[in-house]
């Protein structure tokens, strides 16, 4: 499953807290997001997926893995007539793992289409921590620690990272909209941003980049409205919310 291990059986787990359970529709979007995250069995799951997750019948889910440890929470990121995009946050312990679940409907059944994780190499997380164990960082290390920690982070502290420094954002935009070029650098890394950019194929979208590795992204958007935002897939915008309105966080694979 591509970009989704959880390595659930690296990690020791100091209790077992019980996952939210609550009543879905059989077979409706909801269902099947709490099915494969929650539920320590999930019979006949080859029927619900689809596409890429087809490989995937003889593997555990999410939910199988953790065989009742842990705590699931999820909220709807996309919704129209023939698809669905989950967020779903995995607690376990004082780790926090985030998921997207992508579902299609297919002759009026909905079905699992893709799975994926924002999944960094190890060496992201090694840096950042042997940064934070130093007593004293360089502006430049001090920036870079900042945007590693923010690349790094779970959904949840993202958001409310961008809530809490709005401002600073705005400050941001505007002096990038009016060409400041040195007021808009010296934002950038107050905010732990590595660039500000826009792209020709989303007009009206202005992109904050945290950091990039490879393909993948992480970082703000400010838009005037939802409709110019990319579109969310599991191929390229794995991840795109609203925090603040005009405001939002995306990911990229």
């Amino acid at each position: 499953m591509k970009n989704v291990a959880l390595n659930i059986f690296a990690i020791t787990f100091l209790f077992a807290g019980q996952i939210n359970s609550q009543q879905f529709s059989v077979g409706s979007p909801e269902w099947l997001v709490d099915m494969f995250f929650s539920k320590s069995s999930f019979p006949d799951k080859a029927n619900y997926f689809s596409g890429e997750m087809l490989s995937e019948n003889n593997e555990p889910t999410i939910g199988e893995e953790l065989n009742g440890k842990g705590e699931i929470f999820f909220h709807q990121l996309k919704a129209t007539n023939d698809e669905n995009v989950f967020a779903v946050e995995v607690k376990l312990e004082n780790k926090v793992i985030d998921f997207y679940c992508y579902l299609v409907k297919q002759e009026n059944n909905w079905k699992i289409n893709g799975i994926r994780r924002f999944l960094l190499p190890n060496f992201a997380y090694t840096v950042r921590d042997s940064l934070s164990n130093l007593s004293s960082l360089s502006s430049n290390d001090s920036s870079f620690y900042l945007s590693l920690k923010l690349f790094t982070i779970a959904d949840a502290e993202l958001k409310n990272y961008l809530t809490i420094n709005l401002n600073k954002f705005q400050e941001l935009v505007v002096a990038f909209n009016n060409n400041l070029k040195d007021k808009a650098d010296k934002l950038l890394g107050s905010v732990g941003c590595n660039a500000i950019y826009t792209d020709k194929k989303y007009p009206g979208c202005v992109f904050i980049q945290i950091l990039t590795f490879e393909n993948m992204e992480a970082g703000f958007i400010q838009a005037a409205d939802a409709i110019l935002l990319p579109q969310i897939s599991f191929q390229d915008y794995i991840y795109i919310e609203e925090v603040s309105p005009g405001w939002f966080v995306f990911r990229t694979i």
